[in-house]
C-alpha cells in the first residue's frame, strides 16, 4: 500500500511541469516606445567626395555601371588587396548614431564593419557581420556598440571591409540613428536571442517606461528565475538601474504580497556578462500568481535591460535528458563502427551505436554549415528556409526544435564552435536559454566548447534538458594534436618529400608545402579520432547516462572527386552523407539501418522519443525503419551552397542539377548528372547518355519539387533583429532589402530553350 502510495506521489510530482515560463505582457496603459530610424548622414562614392577621404587598397580609378542588369547605375571603388579601408571624415554628435548601412557589389563574400574615429583613431568598432556576393549591390546593416559610453563628438567615420576581391566594389556608407528599443526583442510575445560577449539568452526587453506583468500557476518549492543584463548598444556607464519584482497572490481579493526582490544590475567589467536572479515563492499550495517586473533608473531618458527566460521551476528528481551533437564536416564514412568505415578509429562511437541505432545513409539537406543547421533545427529545407550561404539569419518567425523543447518545460542549452554561427549572422540561438559561441570569426576546439556546458549542467539540475553540442574539429584545417599526428600514416615517409607529385593546380591552402595528400586525408581521420575521446569525456557526465543521444554531422567533405579537395562546395553523396547515430534508454541494441534517410527528420524523431509525440512539428519518426525496413525509401533532395545545384537521390539514383554556371566544379547552368550509387559511390561516372529516359523523369521531379517551395522563406536581413525594421528603413531608400542581402527569392530554377540542356529533356 504504501509503494502504491509513493508511486502514485511520484506520478503527480512528474505531471507537474518543471519549468512554467512566463508569457509576459506590458502592464496596460503603458506607453509605445518610438521606433523611427533617422539618418545621420549618407556618403556616396562619387568624383568629388571620394577625393577628400583616405583610401587604403582601392583601385586608383572608379568603378562606374550603369547596365540595369547589374543594378546600375553606380558608381564605387574597386578593391584589389585582401583588406579595405576608408576613412570619410565628418562631424559627429556623440551618441547621435548607433548604426551603419555599408552598400556594397561583390561576388563573393565580404567581412564589413565600421568605426567612428576621434583625431585618427578608431573608438568605437561594431564587429565584422559577412556580406555575401550576389553580383548585385547589396547592404549589410552593422551595428556600432559603445556610443552611449562616450561624451565627446567624433570626427569621421571608417569602414573596414575584409577578405575583398578583384570583383568587389564599396558603394558608400550611411549612418543611422535608431531607437534603443531596435536592439532588443521589442515584442515581448516574440522572445529573441540577447548576446553578452559569447553567450546569448532568449530574452525580452524591460523598459522603465513599460513594467511587464504575467499571471501563472506555481506549485510549492517553486523559485523564480531569470537573467538580466545591458547590452553595449543600450548601456550607459553612468547609470546603475534596478530590476523590482513583485510576486502577487492573485487568488486573493484584494491579492496579498507574497514575495519581493530587487536586483541591481552588475556594472564595470561584470557588466559585460549576463547576471543570474532568483526569488523563493513561499506557496503552501498549488496557487494561482501574478509576477511584475519595473525598471527603476535615476537617470534621465530611456532605460533598457534585457530579461532572460523568467519563468518559476521546480526540481525534481531523475527528468529527461535529450541531447544533439552536431559534428561540422563529418564524412558518413568516418564512424568506425559503420560497414563504410575507411578504416577510422572511433571507438566510443562505435561503443554508443553499440547501445542504439546507427544509420548508415543519412544524407543532410545542403552541403553548408549554417543553412543545414537551420534546416535540421526546422525540418525544412533550404528550399522553404531560402538559406543557401552562411550569411544569411534564420527568421524569427521561424519555429525551431529548441523552442519545441522551451515550450515542453525543458531549459535548453547549447554551445557552438565556429564564430559565424552566431545569431546575428545565423539566427540559430532561437530558442535556447543559454547559446555560447566564439567571438568574431573564430572557430575553437572542442574541448573549448564542452568546458562552457560542462560549466552550465550543474544549473540544470533537476530540470529536463535539451543540449546541443556543435562541434568543429573536422572541418578544415586539419590541426591535429602531436599525439595523432602519426596515426593514420606511415611516420617514416616525408609527406612533404620531392617524390610525391600533386595534381595539376592542386595545394593544400593551410600547408602549402605537403606534397602526399595522403598524409592531408589521414590529418582528417586523427581529427575523428580526436574528437572521438572529446566526445567521450562530455558524453560520460553522470546527467546523460540514461539520456536521448543523437549524433549527426551538418555536411561531408571531399577528398579529390572531381577535382574538389578538402573542401565541400560540389553537391554529391560525400559532401551529403552524414554520420547518424541515436540511442535512448530502452533503446533496441546495435541495430543498423541500411535504408536511405534524411536527417531532416531528427527533429521528429527525438521529439517521439522523448515522450513530445503531440508537439506540432514537421518531419516523420526514423523509427519507422526499423519497424519497415522493407518499405519503399524515399526521395532526397538537397540544394548546394549559394544554389549553385540541386539534387535528388531515389532508389540508388543520384541526379544533380545545376541552377546557374559554376567553377568549382565547372559545370554549366541547366546541366544535369546522373548516378548509379551502387557502383559508384564516388560519382565518377555520369550516365547521362545511357540512363537518358530514367535522367528524363528524375530531373522532372527534382524541378517539380523546387517549384513548391514556399516563396515567403525563414531569412532576414544579415544585422537586422527583425523584419519591422526593414519597414522601418523603407522611407530611408532600403525597401528593396526586403529579406535580407545574400538570400535566394523567386523561382528556383527557370527552363530556357536556348539551353541546348533544356533542350535534350523536351
Amino acid at each position: 500500500m504504501a509503494s502504491c502510495a509513493k508511486a502514485e506521489l511520484e506520478a503527480a510530482d512528474n505531471a507537474v511541469q518543471h519549468i512554467v515560463r512566463l508569457d509576459l505582457a506590458a502592464v496596460p496603459g503603458s506607453p509605445k516606445p518610438a521606433a523611427e530610424i533617422l539618418s545621420g548622414g549618407r556618403f556616396d562614392v562619387e568624383p568629388e567626395s571620394h577625393a577628400k577621404w583616405q583610401i587604403e587598397g582601392a583601385d586608383e580609378e572608379l568603378v562606374i555601371q550603369s547596365k540595369e542588369r547589374w543594378g546600375g547605375p553606380w558608381m564605387g571603388l574597386g578593391f584589389s588587396t585582401d583588406k579595405g579601408r576608408v576613412a570619410i571624415p565628418q562631424a559627429i554628435p556623440a551618441g547621435s548614431v548607433n548604426r551603419a548601412a555599408v552598400r556594397m557589389m561583390c561576388k563573393s563574400k565580404v567581412d564589413v564593419a565600421v568605426a567612428l574615429t576621434r583625431d585618427g583613431k578608431d573608438v568605437v568598432t561594431s564587429a565584422f557581420l559577412r556580406h555575401s556576393g550576389t553580383g548585385l549591390p547589396g547592404v549589410v546593416f552593422v551595428d556600432i556598440p559603445g556610443v552611449l559610453g562616450q561624451t565627446k563628438p567624433f570626427d569621421g567615420v571608417r569602414v573596414l571591409i575584409d577578405r575583398l576581391k578583384h570583383d568587389s566594389v564599396f558603394l558608400g556608407v550611411e549612418l543611422l540613428s535608431a531607437p534603443l528599443h531596435g536592439f532588443l526583442p521589442e515584442d515581448p510575445s516574440r522572445p529573441d536571442a540577447v548576446g553578452m560577449e559569447n553567450e546569448f539568452r532568449t530574452s525580452i526587453t524591460l523598459s522603465k517606461d513599460v513594467p511587464m506583468v504575467a499571471e501563472v500557476t506555481a506549485t510549492p518549492g517553486s523559485v523564480l528565475r531569470f537573467g538580466m543584463a545591458r547590452p553595449v548598444m543600450v548601456r550607459r556607464t553612468s547609470e546603475r538601474p534596478r530590476i523590482q519584482v513583485s510576486v502577487m497572490d492573485a487568488e486573493q481579493d484584494p491579492p496579498i504580497e507574497l514575495a519581493k526582490g530587487a536586483f541591481t544590475l552588475p556594472r564595470g567589467r561584470d557588466a559585460r556578462l549576463w547576471a543570474d536572479a532568483e526569488l523563493p515563492l513561499p506557496l503552501d499550495a498549488p496557487s494561482r500568481i501574478q509576477v511584475t517586473f519595473s525598471l527603476h533608473s535615476e537617470e534621465p531618458g530611456a532605460s533598457l535591460v534585457a530579461l532572460s527566460s523568467p519563468r518559476i521551476e521546480r526540481r525534481w528528481a531523475g527528468p529527461k535528458t535529450v541531447v544533439l551533437v552536431t559534428s561540422d564536416t563529418h564524412r558518413a564514412d568516418h564512424v568506425g563502427g559503420s560497414s563504410r568505415s575507411v578504416g577510422v578509429e572511433t571507438p566510443f562511437l562505435d561503443r554508443l551505436a553499440d547501445k542504439g541505432v546507427m544509420f548508415e545513409d543519412a544524407y543532410a539537406s545542403t552541403n553548408i554549415t549554417n543553412p543545414s543547421h537551420a534546416s535540421l533545427m526546422t525540418a525544412l529545407s533550404p528550399r522553404d528556409t531560402r538559406m543557401v550561404n552562411n550569411n544569411t539569419v534564420l527568421a524569427e518567425h521561424a519555429v525551431t526544435l529548441a523552442e519545441r523543447y522551451q515550450q515542453a518545460g525543458y531549459f535548453t542549452l547549447a554551445a557552438l564552435s565556429a564564430g559565424h554561427m552566431n545569431h546575428r549572422q545565423s539566427g540559430l540561438s532561437q530558442g535556447f536559454d543559454r547559446l555560447w559561441v566564439p567571438s568574431g570569426k573564430a572557430n575553437v576546439d572542442s574541448r573549448i566548447s564542452i568546458e562552457r556546458l560542462d560549466e552550465w549542467l550543474e544549473e540544470a539540475n533537476g530540470l529536463p534538458l535539451f543540449v546541443w553540442l556543435h562541434v568543429f574539429d573536422a572541418h578544415a584545417p586539419y590541426e591535429v594534436p602531436d599525439e595523432l599526428r602519426w596515426r593514420y600514416y606511415d611516420e617514416s615517409k616525408d609527406p612533404y618529400g620531392e617524390s610525391f607529385e600533386l595534381p595539376q593546380g592542386v595545394r593544400v591552402p593551410w600547408d602549402a608545402a605537403v606534397r602526399d595528400l595522403d598524409f592531408v586525408t589521414s590529418q582528417y581521420m586523427s581529427e575523428v579520432t580526436y574528437l572521438d575521446t572529446q566526445l567521450e569525456g562530455f558524453l560520460s557526465h553522470p546527467r546523460f547516462q540514461n539520456a536521448v543521444i543523437a549524433i549527426t554531422g551538418d555536411h561531408g567533405e571531399s577528398f579529390g572527386n572531381h577535382g574538389l579537395y578538402f573542401t565541400h562546395i560540389g553537391l554529391y553523396p560525400e559532401t551529403l552523407g552524414v554520420p547518424l547515430i541515436l540511442t535512448w534508454p530502452g533503446s533496441p541494441l546495435g541495430a543498423k539501418v541500411t535504408r536511405s534517410v534524411s536527417h531532416l527528420d531528427l527533429g521528429r524523431t527525438l521529439l517521439d522519443i522523448s515522450g513530445l509525440v503531440e508537439v506540432e512539428f514537421p518531419g516523420q519518426n526514423l523509427m519507422g525503419w526499423l519497424e519497415n525496413e522493407e518499405r519503399e525509401g524515399e526521395a532526397r533532395y538537397a540544394i548546394s551552397s549559394h544554389a549553385h545545384s540541386a539534387s535528388i537521390e531515389k532508389d540508388g539514383w543520384f541526379l544533380i542539377l545545376s541552377l546557374r554556371n559554376s567553377g568549382k566544379p565547372v559545370r554549366a547552368e541547366h546541366q544535369v548528372e546522373l548516378y548509379r550509387l551502387a557502383d559508384d559511390p564516388g560519382c565518377l561516372v555520369d550516365l547521362i547518355d545511357e540512363e537518358i529516359e530514367r535522367a528524363r523523369y528524375m530531373r522532372s521531379q527534382l524541378i517539380a519539387w523546387l517549384a513548391a517551395a514556399d516563396e515567403s522563406g525563414l531569412s532576414q536581413a544579415t544585422g537586422l533583429q527583425d523584419r519591422e525594421e526593414l519597414a522601418q528603413l523603407a522611407a530611408l531608400g532600403y525597401a528593396d532589402q526586403g529579406v535580407g542581402e545574400g538570400t535566394e527569392t523567386g523561382t528556383w530554377y527557370k527552363e530556357d530553350g536556348k539551353s541546348e540542356w533544356c533542350q535534350r529533356f523536351r
